[in-house]
């Protein structure tokens, strides 16, 4: 059984926690995520009584048949909110936490050439700190959003990622759709929608897995991870 920040009373002090899915609830107290499924989480307690949970929540991956047809080709469709939420003494004064959102690709081998093709149209970015926020996902495209205290803010990054990955011979290759993306304050969100993808080249059933990572400036590490779907 998974904890959760809301009903369980942190004690063992851990440096790196990773889960896979679990259970599904109702709401996440950051506004940010209100009223959104959780899928999976995992929380970490921190140095002075705090604690960090990074959860992946309304996650949907479906097939759809390749365009090209191709018996070695898979195309895929995915949905998805993540959020990171620090809690305990002096949560809002956290700064420098890194984020990152991907997905595992597993598979028995590949061909030569052969890759992982992900695009992320419509890429947003919430939170509900009173910081200043200056977000930059691809090189030369920066957001910056002056928040007041308590004000719930969304901002909308990038309207489109094209990313294309070398898949290893065979095994898992890790395709990050957002990577180290650093913010200050105690709580984060990404939503994203209609990221589509394809994967050409593998020999065999393709898996796909969707993970969050989030690492604090103290470098403590919680990674969770969404149920496999095989394509």
């Amino acid at each position: 059984m998974r904890d959760t920040l809301f009903h369980t009373r942190l004690k063992a002090p851990l440096r790196i926690a990773a889960l896979g899915a679990a259970s599904t609830l109702a709401v996440l107290a950051n506004p940010a995520v209100a009223s959104a499924d959780i899928d999976n989480s995992r929380i970490l307690p921190l140095e002075g009584g705090r604690a960090i949970e990074v959860a992946q929540a309304d996650t949907s991956i479906q097939m759809y048949p390749p365009l090209d047809s191709s018996p070695l080709s898979v195309e895929f469709f995915a949905d998805g909110t993540t959020s990171v939420r620090i809690t305990g003494y002096e949560a809002a004064q956290a700064a420098g936490t890194k984020l990152t959102v991907g997905y595992q690709i597993g598979y028995p081998a590949a061909l030569p050439g052969a890759v992982a093709h992900v695009i992320t149209p419509g890429l947003t970015v919430g939170g509900d700190n009173s910081a200043n926020l200056g977000v930059e996902l691809i090189p030369d495209l920066a957001v910056g959003v002056d928040l007041g205290t308590g004000n719930a803010w969304e901002a909308s990054l990038v309207p489109e990622q094209e990313l294309e990955v070398e898949l290893a011979p065979g095994g898992i290759t890790d395709v990050p759709i957002i990577e180290e993306h650093t913010f200050d304050g105690d709580s984060t969100t990404v939503r994203f929608a209609g990221i589509r993808g394809s994967v050409s080249g593998a020999i065999g059933p393709v898996t796909i897995r969707p993970y969050a990572k989030a690492v604090t400036s103290s470098n403590d590490v919680a990674i969770t991870y969404g149920k496999p779907v095989r394509l």
